[in-house]
């Protein structure tokens, strides 16, 4: 193959933003990938709602369940809830081709064309410039690259609410999908009480997602069936797979699947590139003048280090502590229900203590699409009356997912240990007493805030470290970048032609999701290096 101006690594969120950003430019692009797909052509699940398809659709069991059932755990809760049979394939084959233990984490990885936003819940958080603190770049370099991402995948949510000053909502932003009852009745309850909750640090509105609420470069609009964990009607919510569509209908890019990239070398005319073709298992190098790096947290650190041979040596690694709180919402109590509806963040919250304090945000979500058997297990009845009240209380249940920021510490670490001829990423995380107490704090502060617009807190889950599926640190941006940092343009100190863009060059996160900060900073990254090349 003629060697291209940049390979990139991956087909995830920042893969395709990078990608963009130098197609765009006119710079020839490839992307390297595994690229596991979907086992089927076309939609599994009928174009109906929910509701309907759960009363009438005898087949329902193949994509709610699975064929094999594969969509019933039989262990506690854990990560990737979201991860229903029909996308099963985003986790396929990773445990197998990206070999990892861990202590005191939970995370998931995928392989799979699009990455784990092929997945992605969609909600989207700018962070603001208090979250760029400590980075060599700052929110003013990254707000041109929000407005371009957010015009390639589509945002909506609705302007001048009280998230609008702190959420630097995009030109051209699409009105906002519609809530479902009970987040309705909320956000009506919050906007009674907003002066005395603005007080005490609660700010509440329509979340920011992802999705094309009317057309939109031939997408969306969005249906409102209530299926979003389990199909894309319209194309609606973005996927990664969207901007591989359009990039491939450009001369100067090139998608290959099937092949497992094992590590880089550069040298005087550019990088080889060593990978592994899965097809038949056969090993072959290829080239480019630059690689970028857009992996994952945990893929990109494990290329590179593989590729300096720095085995046994720590890297630091964040990831946000998340946890879910059942709430019994009695505004909701007699509201009309209609199905007319969908599955993503209804509202998105940020608690900020009025005395000062880490931002923690508030994620509220309804609960009926993803199978009320995944709750009835967690409750303390019987299986029959528990199903009864279930029933009679999901009307009128919600939850509320509460993302704390993370900060590296001597026992958040991954390294690359050798074993047995090949080599696997360990992976220990480990918080501390302070960490939790304050986490804990922080919750029971926000509880309260619930329980003044009438919601009663329930249970509290945490999945585990590792669950919020938002890695960072491990091949962190530095002004003075050391081996194995990264420049403020996303170049690799100790690997030459070599630039990281996706979640790994952020040295800490803030409670704000990540993805499409991500996908910001690769397009930037990507701007930077389509005008080195020329």
């Amino acid at each position: 193959m003629t060697a291209p101006d940049v390979a990139i690594i991956g087909s995830g969120a920042s893969a395709v933003a990078a990608a963009w950003a130098l197609a765009s430019a006119g710079r020839s692009v490839r992307i390297l990938d595994v690229g596991v797909d979907a086992p089927h052509d076309g939609p599994l699940v009928p174009m109906t709602d929910w509701a309907r398809i759960r009363r009438t659709d005898p087949h329902q069991h193949r994509y709610f369940l699975g064929d094999s059932y594969e969509g019933i755990p039989l262990g506690s809760a854990r990560v990737g809830s979201q991860v229903t049979p029909p996308r099963r394939f985003v986790t396929r084959d990773a445990a197998t081709l990206l070999p990892r233990t861990d202590d005191g984490f939970v995370g998931l990885e995928s392989v799979a064309l699009g990455g784990l936003a092929a997945a992605w819940g969609a909600a989207i958080s700018p962070w603001s410039e208090q979250d760029f603190r400590g980075l060599p770049i700052s929110l003013s370099d990254l707000l041109p690259h929000y407005d371009a991402i957010a015009e390639l995948i589509g945002v909506c949510g609705e302007p001048g609410d009280d998230l609008s000053a702190i959420m630097h909502d995009p030109p051209g932003m699409m009105p906002p999908l519609d809530t479902d009852p009970a987040s309705t009745a909320l956000l009506a309850r919050y906007h009674a009480h907003r002066t005395d909750l603005h007080r005490r640090g609660l700010r509440l509105g329509r979340a920011r997602l992802a999705v094309c609420s009317r057309v939109h470069r031939g997408r969306g609009p969005h249906p409102h069936l209530d299926l979003d964990f389990w199909c894309d009607h319209g194309d609606a919510v973005y996927r990664p797979r969207f901007t591989l569509r359009e990039l491939l209908a450009l001369p100067n890019f090139e998608y290959v699947p099937g092949v497992l990239v094992r590590a880089l070398h550069p040298d005087a005319s550019g990088v080889r590139i060593s990978l592994r073709r899965l097809s038949d298992n056969t090993s072959e190098d290829t080239r480019a003048r630059r690689v970028v790096l857009a992996a994952g947290a945990l893929g990109s650190a494990r290329i590179a280090l593989r590729s300096l041979g720095a085995f046994a040596t720590p890297v630091p690694l964040v990831s946000n502590t998340s946890t879910y709180h059942a709430l019994l919402n009695f505004p909701a109590l007699g509201a009309p229900q209609h199905e007319h509806r969908h599955s993503l963040t209804q509202l998105t919250g940020f608690f900020t203590p009025p005395e000062g304090g880490p931002e923690m945000q508030l994620q509220v979500y309804s609960y009926r699409s993803l199978l009320t058997f995944k709750l009835l297990r967690e409750q303390p009845l019987a299986f029959p009356e528990g199903k009864s009240v279930l029933r009679s209380l999901l009307p009128f249940l919600s939850l509320v997912g509460m993302h704390h920021e993370d900060h590296p510490s001597p026992d958040k670490l991954c390294e690359l240990r050798e074993q047995a001829g090949s080599d696997l990423l360990h992976v220990r995380y480990r918080t501390s007493p302070r960490e939790d107490a304050d986490q804990l704090a922080a919750e029971r502060r926000a509880r309260a805030l619930f329980r003044s617009l009438s919601c009663l807190p329930l249970r509290r889950v945490h999945l585990g470290h590792g669950a919020s599926i938002h890695y960072a640190a491990t091949l962190s941006m530095s002004a003075r970048p050391g081996s194995l940092n990264t420049s403020p343009d996303g170049s690799l100190a100790a690997l030459p032609g070599v630039f990281a863009a996706d979640s790994s060059v952020f040295p800490r996160l803030p409670a704000r999701g990540v993805t499409f900060t991500m996908m910001a900073n690769a397009h930037r990254i990507g701007a930077l290096l389509a005008s080195s090349l020329a």
